[in-house]
């Protein structure tokens, strides 16, 4: 019997030395997959009772830097020797990195079943777990179960040395540490790159490549940081001023800041030159500085200063430059001959110097204020504004000096004078060529159209006063003749009726006067031929003037104002030109 025994152990264990090995998980590379939390169950057998043998197996799960990754182990006897007593089973548990380099192992068996290993991953990779299994006596198989577990509380993902709870951008490594944690930082400042959903006004670098800056509240292009590169002055007041200091009001655009002396705006007070930098002209761009301080800029326009100028080290040459100084280093108030220079008097007119003289535009009155120039050089004044004292109001002729209308006609009749003023009360007229008392001035009072009238018209008294002035006026009823450029009425204003005194409209142009009487001076008197009907042309003549009469018969049309006979004198047959009465009222004529 015991012999029985000993050769059945002995065919089992030879059997079991030929039987298959299964190697899928045999290695790293072929490791199966562990899930965070999901249990996963193997078997592993080192040589006695295996079927198939297979001595190892490897598992493995994903971490990222900071992740404790736990692997619990739990086995148990696959398969115990019913003729070995006691059986049991043996192995090796052990984790491994991600270059398959061991960090722990546990030596298990049946009496030692579970086990739990862990590891702090220092970056990002692959945990492999493995399961040996040894030889033991009798059967070797071995069940386990293996149960991962991943404290993510300090995960890095990116490895930029941020947590993923406090890392802003936990997928891409960064720096800053200022607005947000862990992102981009391209100039290593603590302050993150901009991107599609972090911009600056969020907190993100408004200045992304310049280390000194990082901040620009009022979003003109100059970081806050004053002493950062082009650092902005006005923080917190938009402006784009970048000659005497950066980012601050610049209301000319020239480049010159507005100045704040009150510092309301800036974060210092700011002068005006010369007293400080800051644009002595705020609001004119050709001018900034102002060295003597009376209010003329010192860049000027006038190519010929420039050889003077540079050698003074003193404003610039600038193509448009308005009201450049003349005397830069000298206060003055001239503004008319030349800008910024002495002007004694006030009058704008510069005093006059050894480089500028009357002749070249300075002060002739040094002392008056009222006069500067005298052109024809008689000591009276070319000024003649009102308040002026020596005032020649002929500045170029020396034989007149008043002009009391001001028309710039003398009032001087005298024998060889020039300029003489036939109407020396009248501004807008001086001559009357025709001597009909209207000025030959177009455009002045009373000007005569007709200037050059005969005498015998003038002397006549044949000049028009109504529709033109001066002109011939046969009938000497005001309105003058027509002629070719001025017609009659109704097409222009010409008298229709040269002839008559007591006509001269015609408005439906028939041939018959608008005037039913007119005044001869004295009284009022008849018309000749006054048109009944002034604004419907008409022929009739019988009963009244210049009315419709469709049978030309003399007698006019009747009308709801103008009653056919017999209740009126209207035409009673107005289309029968051989009756015109009905005074019995039978409708037969009563001629």
């Amino acid at each position: 019997m015991r012999g029985t025994r000993f050769l059945a152990v002995f065919l089992a264990i030879s059997l079991l030395s030929f039987a298959p090995i299964a190697e899928a998980d045999n290695d790293t590379a072929s490791a199966n997959g562990l899930t965070n939390g999901v249990s996963s169950n193997g078997y592993v057998c080192s040589n006695d009772g295996c079927a198939p043998t297979d001595e190892t197996d490897w598992w493995k799960i994903y971490g990222y830097k900071g992740d404790i990754i736990q692997i619990g182990f739990s086995g148990s006897m696959n398969n115990p020797a019913w003729w070995c007593p006691g059986d049991g089973w043996e192995a090796d548990f052990s984790i491994h990195d991600s270059q398959g380099s061991q960090i722990s192992i546990q030596a298990l068996d049946d009496s030692s079943s579970s086990t739990t290993l862990s590891t702090t991953l220092s970056t990002g990779g692959y945990v492999y777990a493995k399961i040996k299994g040894k030889n033991s006596w009798c059967n070797d198989g071995l069940d386990y179960t293996l149960t991962p577990s991943i404290n993510q509380a300090n995960r890095d993902t990116d490895e930029d040395g941020f947590i993923d709870t406090d890392d802003a951008c936990d997928t891409i490594q960064g720096t800053s540490t200022n607005d947000r944690m862990g992102c981009p930082d391209t100039d290593s400042d603590g302050w993150s790159d901009p991107d599609g959903g972090w911009g600056s006004a969020n907190g993100a670098d408004a200045f992304p490549t310049d280390s000194s800056q990082w901040l620009d509240s009022d979003n003109d292009g100059y970081g806050d940081n004053l002493n950062g590169y082009q650092g902005d002055h006005c923080p917190y007041r938009r402006g784009y001023s970048d000659n005497d200091r950066f980012g601050c009001l610049d209301s000319d655009g020239d480049g010159w800041s507005d100045a704040d002396p009150g510092g309301l705006d800036g974060v210092e007070n700011w002068y005006a030159h010369p007293v400080g930098m800051a644009d002595a002209f705020p609001f004119e761009a050709s001018q900034w500085n102002d060295t003597d301080s009376d209010g003329y800029g010192d860049n000027w326009a006038n190519g010929n200063w420039n050889e003077t100028r540079e050698n003074w080290s003193i404003g610039i040459w600038y193509g448009n430059a308005t009201e450049p100084d003349a005397c830069p280093f000298i206060t003055g108030s001239s503004s008319e001959d030349r800008f910024g220079c002495p002007d004694g008097d006030a009058d704008g007119w510069s005093n006059p110097d050894a480089n500028w003289t009357a002749s070249d535009g300075a002060d002739a009155f040094p002392e008056n204020p009222t006069q500067w120039s005298d052109r024809d050089r008689d000591g009276w004044g070319d000024n003649q504004s009102e308040g002026a004292l020596q005032v020649d109001d002929f500045p170029d002729n020396p034989s007149q000096w008043l002009d009391t209308d001001g028309d710039g006609w003398g009032d001087n009749q005298s024998y060889g004078a020039t300029q003489v003023d036939d109407f020396p009360l009248i501004p807008s007229q001086y001559r009357d060529t025709d001597g009909d008392g209207y000025g030959d001035n177009i455009t002045g009072f009373e000007a005569d159209v007709c200037p050059n009238s005969s005498v015998e018209e003038v002397e006549s008294g044949w000049i028009s006063w109504a529709d033109r002035l001066g002109c011939l006026d046969s009938d000497m009823d005001g309105y003058s003749n027509p002629d070719l450029f001025w017609v009659s009425h109704p097409d222009g204003f010409a008298d229709a009726f040269p002839n008559d005194l007591s006509q001269w409209h015609d408005t439906d142009k028939d041939g018959f006067g608008d005037n039913v009487e007119y005044f001869d001076g004295d009284t009022w008197r008849e018309a000749w031929r006054g048109d009944g009907c002034v604004a419907t042309a008409g022929e009739s003549t019988m009963d009244r003037w210049g009315c419709p009469d469709f049978d030309e018969d003399g007698w006019s049309d009747p009308t709801t104002h103008w009653l056919a006979s017999p209740g009126g004198i209207a035409d009673a047959y107005p289309e029968d030109s051989t009756q015109w009465h009905d005074r019995d009222g039978d409708g037969r004529g009563g001629g």
